[in-house]
């Protein structure tokens, strides 16, 4: 199976959204490209407490990549 994120590459268009991988502990993801996340990595198991403040942070780094 292809991810999404290579799928939307292969026909030309832009991902956006990408998401650093400070503050996070995992040992492997599909989710890397650059070593960055391809999106949000919400982890609700020994994270929860960051949710929200990243929820938030994602958002406006969305609407500053797509200029609202």
């Amino acid at each position: 199976m292809i991810p999404m994120e290579e799928k939307i590459s292969q026909r030309g268009a832009k991902t956006v959204g990408y998401w650093s991988t400070d503050g996070y502990d995992f040992n492997d993801s599909k989710a890397l490209r650059n070593g960055k996340f391809v999106g949000l990595a919400i982890d609700e198991d020994n994270q929860s407490d960051l949710t929200d403040d990243r929820i938030k942070a994602w958002v406006a780094q969305l609407k500053s990549e797509f200029g609202l």
